[in-house]
């Protein structure tokens, strides 16, 4: 810390702080437009001059940084005139007509300096001469070139912010203008983000939704909440207006995001305002939906449910829980199954997604969710990313990923397929579909033989120390890199660049995605990442550690709330009889009737539903018609089943196989919290109202409990609900709404006055011994497998611009301007072959089913492998895909089908 003054006044800041940011955090208001903090200093409009002791003439304070003993003179009447006089320039130039739809910095500073009379201006106006026109070619913004004062606070976001690089500047002197790309906006590579936008300080650039509708001075209130899609739980401010969303803001200075958003988080609120919404109750009745009141519903559901648990047990009873919905919604339901139904029979669709991963990572180390903060993203040495197009699935962390990789963080990307990511990368290894652990068993291989291991870590930290190492030693012997190159196609030279990338830098962390876990082998792919990183001794240290980002906005809370046929709240197994006892005791029921026997995965209710077994679901916010494996086995499966209730915002592709649907809230309607990918619990706060009859999940769930005979307490709202969760999981104990208030904490948290945990494992693992476990294990190939009659094999999964099953996105015109239509990609090799041409209508057909969609022709595949998106109602790829469950997690092999294509004439 250095010591300055500023016109009189002594000032404490860190040495080589911005001079500009210093004083207007001590409460002198510098005027300045070009200046923002998360940038680099441009110095381009001059408001920000002070005078400094020492310095010759007036300074741009933006460009400055603070020394100790530094005097500075922020304001005196040369100042202010100086000031004045700039800005009566710039509105000279700029066309200063207001619609009140958005913020406009130099229209303050116009009444600041008293110009907003333009007889009191000196400079006549030339904004007629230069002849600008309006680019209104994006889906998401139109770009004014008249209120534009070339601060290059757009260009310096989009590049040094957002890491994307695509505006910049046109023309020369007075007739410059921003254009992105190579001149219009809509055909440029801008996806949308808007974070130009928010840095915009004159309304030159504005979003187009709401625009018509919006009028600041109307705003009726501002909301501070959780964005509602991936799980990097970007913090937003909703702006409500008569009663509606108009509006989504990036909090700034707001971890884990810092103001920044994707083109979901700051458009993709359109869903919530639906006239599709569900909005009353709907019970089937002779094979068609009618309205229902409240009472018919709850009251039927609460009859078939107790007639089903009364004449075939409880275990015929099961739930699929939501990671859309809140912490306290999804708490609340795997109680009510726990207790109601008295099964565990309770999943979602994390075991569709990262199950594989969180049973390798609780087996090997002793917790399932990430280890490092998000912003360790930008600072970490050497970032190994696995199965994760990143950059489209978690743009915002993907924004820490391209700094770091702009300050020299070498990055390897592992990947079958070409992803934005790969741009950046120091390497590339492109394998074939299903040959992870070939490739990993590789990797550690090369590492062991350079001896690039830690032996210290090793024998200190690794169950078995160095006997155990020599049996994953012995194990990887055969795989030498022409080994692995015969087996993954990767080339022995790329091999031996990653191995010495990752383990021979200082720091270095791993993220892993769906693309290692969905497969029948995802449990192996995971330990074998798990134990390239133990051996090199890369985890237990800040910016080192194993991170899968979520894909859905709370994946990992429901999780970690008990959403799970083989866990309680806090991960604690159902077969532990002294939690139960303890569980029993904090919800007020018998010991007796909590089973200790572990449930039903998602897709194994679905197989014991096609057998029989499983007669009743309730289904909160889940859409198994498009996410489930092998969806014509799942359809027939709900069929089967005597009694289904959908509990959703919409109609989907499972409502129709529902004998009542009842109409739930979306996140802005709501009050609660979610947990992102890096353990943080962040608050959700209710924005506005539910539409017409349409209730809170958990408030549904509540009384179906009531009216089953099982009724649980009265909540008076969600943070009582919390402080009940809380009680029950460990990790989460220290935790309460009112905490959350002020700040955001990473679990575990186990006491009020502790301050949550940024890195896990810095003393240890969470296991019995605190020690990781390595896990040798050998490659095998997938048995499902190419032939003469499915000559490919496909992969799948998800596009920056949806979201799952789409059911929130595709009822958001931004979104759906952007894509709204089904591909597969093929290698140009194979559509040569085939003689398909780009657009060709084709048929894809598997051993399971089959659909019909277009052909985009990209190199992004290696030749003999596919791609499609899964968000898709018109080509369901789930109708191809298989149910062969990973015998350890059991998840489902999404990203390995054979399959046949066909031109459809």
């Amino acid at each position: 810390m250095i010591t300055l003054s500023i016109d009189g006044k002594s000032i404490s800041a860190p040495a080589g702080a911005n001079l500009l940011q210093v004083a207007r955090d001590n409460g002198f208001n510098i005027p300045g437009l070009c200046y923002h903090r998360k940038l680099t200093p441009t110095g381009a409009c001059r408001l920000c001059l002070v005078k400094i002791e020492g310095m010759r003439g007036l300074v741009a304070s933006c460009t400055v940084k603070v020394t100790n003993g530094m005097t500075v003179t922020a304001f005196d009447e040369e100042l202010e005139d100086t000031r004045r006089f700039l800005v009566d320039y710039l509105l000279s130039e700029h066309n200063d007509s207001y619609d009140g739809s958005y913020p406009d910095e130099l229209r303050e500073l116009m009444f600041r300096y008293g110009l907003d009379a333009k007889e009191r201006r000196f400079f006549k106006p030339v904004l007629d001469t230069l002849n600008f026109t309006p680019d209104t070619s994006s889906p998401v913004l139109t770009y004014d070139p008249s209120k534009c004062i070339l601060c290059f606070r757009c260009i310096k976001g989009c590049d040094e912010v957002q890491g994307k690089n695509v505006l910049s500047v046109a023309s020369r002197g007075i007739h410059s203008y921003i254009i992105a790309g190579k001149g219009v906006w809509g055909e440029s590579e801008c996806d949308g983000c808007g974070e130009c936008i928010q840095l915009c300080p004159t309304g030159a650039i504005v979003e187009k939704p709401n625009r018509e509708v919006i009028n600041l001075d109307k705003v009726e209130k501002k909301v501070a909440t959780t964005c509602p899609y991936c799980g990097v739980g970007c913090q937003i401010e909703l702006l409500v207006q008569d009663g509606k969303i108009v509006r989504s803001n990036g909090i700034e200075k707001e971890s884990p995001n810092d103001g920044r958003l994707c083109v979901k988080g700051r458009f993709g609120y359109e869903f919530v305002h639906s006239p599709e919404r569900l909005t009353t109750p709907l019970i089937k009745r002779n094979g068609k939906f009618e309205e229902a009141t409240w009472d018919e519903a709850l009251n039927l559901i609460a009859t078939k449910f107790n007639d089903i648990k009364q004449k075939h047990g409880s275990d015929a009873l099961a739930g699929y829980a939501s990671a859309k919905c809140t912490n306290e919604d999804n708490y609340i339901f795997q109680k009510f199954i726990r207790t109601v139904f008295g099964t565990n029979n309770i999943d979602y669709c994390t075991r569709l997604c990262h199950a594989s991963t969180v049973t390798a990572m609780l087996k090997s180390i002793g917790d399932g969710a990430g280890s490092n903060p998000i912003e360790d993203f930008e600072t970490t040495d050497c970032l190994f990313v696995t199965g994760n197009n990143i950059i489209e699935t978690h743009p915002i962390t993907a924004t820490y990923v391209k700094r770091g990789a702009a300050n020299g963080q070498r990055i390897i990307v592992v990947d079958p397929r070409w992803t934005p990511l790969v741009r950046y990368a120091t390497v590339w290894l492109q394998p074939k579909l299903g040959t992870d652990v070939a490739l990993l068993n590789g990797l550690i291989h090369i590492i062991i033989k350079n001896n690039w291991i830690d032996k210290e870590f090793i024998n200190q930290r690794v169950e078995g120390g160095m006997e155990a190492f020599e049996q994953l030693k012995e194990l990887t012997q055969k795989y030498t890199p022409d080994y692995v190159e015969s087996i993954t196609s990767v080339p022995a030279n790329k091999l031996k660049l990653a191995a010495s990338l990752y383990a021979t830098s200082p720091t270095a962390m791993i993220a892993t995605g769906m693309g290692m876990s969905q497969q029948v082998t995802g449990t192996y792919n995971v330990f074998s990442l798990i134990n390239m990183m133990l051996i090199t001794g890369h985890v237990g240290r800040e910016r080192c550690g194993i991170n899968p980002p979520r894909g859905q906005n709370n994946v990992q809370g429901a999780t970690d709330v008990g959403c799970s046929p083989a866990n309680y709240p806090g991960y604690i197994p159902v077969t532990n009889e002294e939690n139960r006892r303890k569980v029993a005791a904090i919800w007020n029921v018998p010991f007796h009737e909590l089973s200790a026997k572990p449930g039903l995965t998602t897709v194994e209710i679905m197989q014991a539903a096609h057998e029989g077994k499983i007669k009743g679901i309730y289904i909160m916010g889940e859409n198994p018609m498009i996410s489930d494996p092998n969806l014509n086995h799942t359809e027939e499966a709900l069929k089967k089943m005597e009694f289904v209730v959908v509990q959703d915002i919409f109609h989907t592709e499972t409502t129709k196989f529902a004998d009542v649907i009842l109409p739930a809230s979306t996140w802005a309607e709501k009050n609660g919290t979610f947990v992102n990918s890096d353990r943080r619990v962040l608050r959700v706060r209710k924005a506005v109202e539910c539409p017409a009859d349409a209730r809170e999940d958990w408030r549904i769930i509540h009384e179906v409990a009531k009216r089953m005979g099982k009724p649980m307490p009265s909540y008076a709202n969600e943070a009582e609900i919390f402080d009940e969760l809380a009680s029950v999981t460990p990790i989460m104990a220290g935790i309460s709404h009112k905490r959350l208030d002020k700040q955001s904490i990473q679990w575990p948290c186990p006491t009020p006055n502790h301050p949550g945990t940024v890195t896990l494992y810095l003393d240890g693992f969470n296991t019995p011994n605190g020690k990781g476990k390595l896990f040798p294990v050998d490659y095998a190939q997938q048995s499902e497998r190419v032939s003469a009659n499915f000559p490919f094999m496909l992969n799948s999964g998800r596009l920056l611009y949806h979201y799952h099953t789409a059911t929130m996105s595709r009822k958001t015109k931004v979104l759906r301007d952007f894509v709204n239509d089904a591909f597969v990609l093929m290698h140009p090799e194979d559509a040569h072959k085939q003689g398909f041409k780009n657009h060709d209508r084709v048929k894809i057909t598997s051993q399971r089913g089959h659909l019909e969609t277009h052909i985009r022709i990209s190199d992004e595949v290696l030749v003999g492998e596919l791609f499609m998106p899964w968000h898709f109602t018109e080509a369901q790829v789930n109708r191809l895909t298989r149910d062969e469950l990973d015998p350890y997690s059991r998840i489902a092999p999404f990203k390995l089908s054979a399959v046949k294509v066909e031109k459809v004439s």
